[in-house]
């Protein structure tokens, strides 16, 4: 049986985000040899992620942990505003198959191609690019995955199953796990808010990469996805299985939002002109 792999994930990536955590996760992740999924917001509108004043070189910053490789990429929706919607959506990890606010389950494919389209051209004009996505609240429906092709991305980071799949004509590398949590087997993306993690969550990260658990990266899983009849059954087991305990507390249920009342140890920040070729050279 082939042994588990981990990923992380680091979601809502805004030039207003939490950066003292921002870059404590990041110089763990560069010990450790871990080449996290990013999920930048192209064009953030959400108050709820405006946690500091703007840092003016936030794109500067992207660009270059990408050119010394120590990140990959993924736009994360457009401008990150949900909607109230009662609309069915494919995924939501907490609430079945219905979710509460969205910003594109329940829109029309023309809008949400726009949408989507938009983000990306912000992406670009900073010099980024990317075909790998994953909306905000795990919301979107087959109009979305429609609308991602139309717009040429390829694959997703979403989606409860055991292995990375395809559907739709996209490569879904499942997103289960919101910290890290023994497995025997499967493919698992760990998913990490910067903005609230604690320095407690950062301890019990660093711990597991401490053991021999496998470690990979989304781009890595994308690439070596093959479409395996096994694959999918096992996927299907996985899902039922999940289906039945989901509303069990449990390694699989989404761990409450933690309180921001506990202050985050400051770290020095670097700035681009301070990261050395393929490092951050503060670490």
């Amino acid at each position: 049986m082939m042994k588990a792999r981990y990923l992380f994930r680091m979601d809502d990536i805004t030039p207003t985000m939490d950066w003292g955590r921002f870059w404590a996760l990041l110089r763990l992740f560069q010990r450790n040899r871990v080449k996290p999924l990013l999920g930048i917001v192209p064009d953030n509108k959400d108050p709820k992620l405006d946690i500091q004043k703007a840092e003016p070189q936030f794109w500067e910053t992207m660009r270059l942990l990408v050119e010394r490789d120590l990140v990959e990429i993924a736009q994360h929706g457009y401008q990150h505003i949900l909607s109230p919607t009662s609309e069915r959506a494919l995924v939501t990890h907490r609430r079945g198959p219905h979710v509460e606010r969205s910003e594109f389950v329940g829109c029309s494919f023309q809008d949400q191609v726009e949408r989507i389209q938009k983000g990306r051209e912000i992406l670009q004009v900073h010099g980024l690019s990317t075909d790998n996505w994953f909306s905000p609240n795990h919301s979107f429906d087959l109009t979305t995955l429609n609308a991602l092709k139309t717009a040429g991305f390829r694959a997703v980071s979403d989606g409860i199953a055991l292995f990375p799949h395809k559907f739709r004509g996209l490569v879904f590398v499942p997103q289960q796990l919101w910290r890290p949590t023994w497995a025997p087997t499967g493919v698992f993306t760990i998913c990490l808010h910067s903005n609230e993690i604690t320095n407690q969550e950062i301890q019990a990260i660093r711990q597991f990469l401490r053991t021999p658990a496998s470690i990979t990266s989304f781009e890595a899983e994308v690439r070596a996805y093959r479409h395996r009849k096994l694959d999918g059954i096992k996927n299907s087991l996985f899902k039922g299985f999940y289906s039945g305990v989901k509303e069990v507390r449990g390694v699989f249920r989404r761990r409450p939002a933690p309180s921001r009342t506990g202050p985050m140890i400051q770290q020095p920040q670097p700035t681009p002109m301070q990261m050395d070729r393929g490092s951050i050279s503060s670490i």
